[in-house]
């Protein structure tokens, strides 16, 4: 009897134990349930998606790079969860002592490549940086779509493209780069035709830092200058690494009587240091490409950064648009630093747009599941008549945006100063 009774209350415990244990795993079942239900909606538990970035945003290249990054930041910060997945951003750096340097840029992109999370990169921001990441991101099928990559031969092929795209890409890999910028054979000729109809100069000096991006947009400004009917009255290239003084250039500028003198560079490669030391030898229209639309320049060109300066902006100015009122207001509110804003913040911003816009549909073509590069740069190709804060994007087959818009600036007191912009068609 009294075996018996020991017997029946072990039962009895482990019975209850049982119970206790059956209920604790049903609470967790449901738990779980409830937190993958929550993660396929409005949450992220289906894992993390991550959206890199590759600028120069340090040293003299800084006052470029920034405002990018800072666009693309924000458009991943304010979408940061995609049909059950977490989104986040990655930005890299391509500057070295404080330049922006191509094989930093494929060093960035090799690791990018390497993180099985990254799935879409925005960027670069120099079109030498980009001629040597496109090889690097085409062989992993990373999409990248940069906002200012204007170097005509990374898409479009002439007879005096070196190397021509295709030598960029492995033929058996589809075509993986974008950009929403419009392309030099615009930008450079946008400008010339400026400087020969608005502000009537008729003989022009050009000088470029002989990068892919500077040689290119100088090229295409001298070769539309002279169809106008100008004259290029001095043409010449620097290795700006070890130039510093163009005072010689600008002698001759003036005794050759240049009425205006265009620079195809960057601030990082000096582009506004010959203002500065054209005091006391000409003071003429001092022209440029987005390369120099930044703060940097106004700081390089010292005593002579005065009206007499222009550039041209490869993306359309989002503050044109009085749609865009409420984002430029909650973006500045977000980032107010003075660099995080300037001429490609809001096309970097589209940039991220579009990917977030393709990875949403990529992941509906996986079946709800994590989607492959492959797909997510498929979805982008695909991408038709998006509606976004600089324009309304599609792509042709070469990644080229089918109409795109070029900003004119002039500086005005402290700060560039819009003049105005119109459409052109790819």
């Amino acid at each position: 009897m009294l075996l018996q009774t020991c017997k029946s209350r072990r039962e009895a415990t482990l019975s209850k134990r049982w119970l206790k244990s059956a209920s604790l795993m049903l609470v967790g079942a449901f738990l779980a349930a409830a937190c993958s239900q929550g993660g396929g909606g409005t949450g992220g538990g289906k894992g993390e998606i991550i959206i890199a970035s590759d600028f120069p945003v340090s040293g003299a290249d800084r006052a470029s790079g920034r405002p990018a990054e800072a666009g693309t930041a924000y458009a991943i910060q304010t979408n940061n969860t995609i049909k059950g997945f977490t989104i986040t951003h990655k930005p890299y750096d391509d500057a070295v002592n404080g330049v922006h340097d191509p094989q930093k840029g494929a060093q960035n992109v090799t690791d990018m490549c390497n993180n099985s999370k990254v799935l879409g990169m925005v960027g670069p921001f120099n079109s030498n940086v980009a001629r040597a990441t496109i090889p690097v991101a085409n062989k992993c099928n990373l999409v990248m779509i940069s906002p200012s990559n204007t170097n005509e031969c990374l898409t479009q092929t002439f007879d005096y493209c070196d190397p021509k795209p295709a030598a960029l890409r492995d033929a058996s890999q589809p075509q993986n780069y974008f950009r929403v910028a419009a392309p030099d054979t615009v930008q450079g000729p946008a400008m010339a035709d400026f400087a020969y109809d608005t502000l009537k100069i008729t003989k022009i000096a050009v000088w470029s830092d002989n990068e892919t991006f500077g040689k290119g947009v100088a090229d295409n400004f001298a070769k539309e200058f002279q169809k106008k009917g100008g004259t290029v009255v001095v043409r010449q290239d620097f290795d700006t690494k070890t130039t510093s003084d163009f005072k010689p250039f600008l002698q001759r500028a003036k005794d050759a009587g240049a009425g205006g003198i265009y620079a195809g560079a960057t601030s990082a490669t000096k582009g506004c240091i010959p203002r500065a030391q054209s005091k006391g030898i000409l003071d003429v229209p001092y022209l440029g490409p987005d390369g120099i639309g930044d703060s940097q320049c106004i700081k390089d060109a010292g005593d002579q950064a005065t009206d007499k300066m222009y550039y041209t902006n490869a993306a359309a100015d989002a503050s044109q648009d009085s749609a865009n009122k409420d984002l430029i207001a909650a973006f500045t509110k977000a980032f107010p630093q003075k660099d995080d804003t300037g001429a490609y913040t809001f096309p970097a911003y589209d940039c991220a747009k579009i990917v977030l816009d393709a990875l949403s549909r990529a992941i509906d073509a996986a079946g709800g599941n994590m989607p492959t590069r492959k797909q997510v740069l498929d979805a982008v190709q695909n991408t038709k008549s998006l509606k976004l804060s600089t324009g309304t994007y599609s792509f042709d087959k070469n990644g080229d945006p089918t109409s795109a818009t070029m900003a004119f600036y002039q500086l005005k007191g402290s700060d560039w100063a819009f003049v105005k912009q119109f459409g052109v068609g790819q």
